[in-house]
This record gives structure tokens, C-alpha cells and sequence, in this order.
């Protein structure tokens, strides 16, 4: 009798630090997935203020392309509460009029920075969300399973049109083969 108790007392012991185990764990993955969700939404609102001031300052300059103010006065209109294909494709377009013109801006250098930082804190919140066992706890709450990239526009410099690179990726995908470039 005296063995049986030792047992169901060990038991009852083990399972009640699992549960506190997984109680403490379950809400440290939480908040990071919290702090680290804020962190890619502050980085991207930090990122479209840096497209709006830019967006203003050509806006002000007498810039006599009318396709560039187009896609400028297009690109202020869209809504930038986070990325889509339609606001990376006017980036590109922005971009490519800029460097048709032989426009010069001191927003590029910050725009990259700002696409670095935002890539960045969307790979460290993919990373953890993607991890065993926090998909487990995660796939139970309302944060996003993954954010997007952007990673195909390079201020300043030649880019490659984002809807052809996004087919050639896809393509590879689907066939394999070598990474497009």
C-alpha cells in the first residue's frame, strides 16, 4: 500500500510540473510572438513613413515625368498597412522612373536600411513562429502564420520587374532547377 502511494504520488508530482511546465512555456512563446509581431509592424510603419516622406518631397520638386508622378501620386493613395504585390510593383516602378531620369535621392541609402531592418525582424518572427513546439501554440492564436518579404526592389539601383521575378520564382518552385536570378 505504502508503494502504491510513493507511485500515485510521483505521478500526480510529474504531471503537476508538466502542467506548470508547459503553462510557463506556453506563455513565454506568446509574448514573444507578441513583441516580435509589434516589432515587424513597427518596422513597416517605419518603412512607409520613409516612403511618404519621400513620396512628398518629389512631389514638391517640379518633376516634369509624368509617369513618375503618377505612380507617386498612385503610391501615396494605397493603402501601406502592410506589404502587398501591387504597392512592390509601384516601388519598382518608382524606382525604375528615378533612375530613367537620372533623379538622385537621399532616400534610397534609408529605404534600404529600412527594407533590411524590416526583412530582418520578419525572418527572426518566421524563424520562432516555424519552430517546434511553438507552431504548436502558435496555430492556436490569431497571429499571422508568416510575414512577407521584400526583398526584390534595391533602392538606387537597377531592379529586375518584381511580377517577372515573382513568375520565375514560382516556376522554379513548382520545377525545380536553378534559382532564377
Amino acid at each position: 500500500m505504502k508503494i502504491l502511494k510513493g507511485c500515485l504520488i510521483t505521478i500526480i508530482a510529474f504531471v503537476l510540473i508538466c502542467a506548470v511546465g508547459y503553462f510557463f512555456y506556453k506563455n513565454s512563446v506568446l509574448s514573444t510572438l507578441e513583441s516580435s509581431s509589434k516589432n515587424v509592424d513597427d518596422n513597416w510603419k517605419k518603412y512607409s513613413e520613409k516612403i511618404n516622406l519621400r513620396n512628398k518631397k518629389l512631389i514638391l520638386e517640379t518633376i516634369k515625368n509624368d509617369t513618375l508622378q503618377y505612380y507617386l501620386k498612385t503610391s501615396e493613395d494605397l493603402e501601406k498597412t502592410k506589404f502587398s504585390r501591387e504597392f512592390e510593383y509601384i516601388e519598382y516602378k518608382i524606382n525604375e522612373n528615378l533612375m530613367s531620369q537620372n533623379i538622385e535621392t537621399d532616400f534610397n541609402e534609408k529605404l534600404n536600411s529600412a527594407v533590411d531592418v524590416y526583412n530582418q525582424s520578419v525572418r527572426e518572427y518566421n524563424i520562432y513562429r516555424g519552430t517546434f513546439p511553438n507552431f504548436l501554440i502558435a496555430r492556436k492564436t490569431n497571429y499571422p502564420k508568416s510575414f512577407k518579404y521584400f526583398d526584390i526592389i534595391k533602392y538606387g539601383i537597377e531592379n529586375q520587374n518584381p511580377k517577372e521575378k515573382r513568375l520565375k520564382i514560382d516556376n522554379w518552385i513548382k520545377n525545380g532547377g536553378k534559382y532564377p536570378e
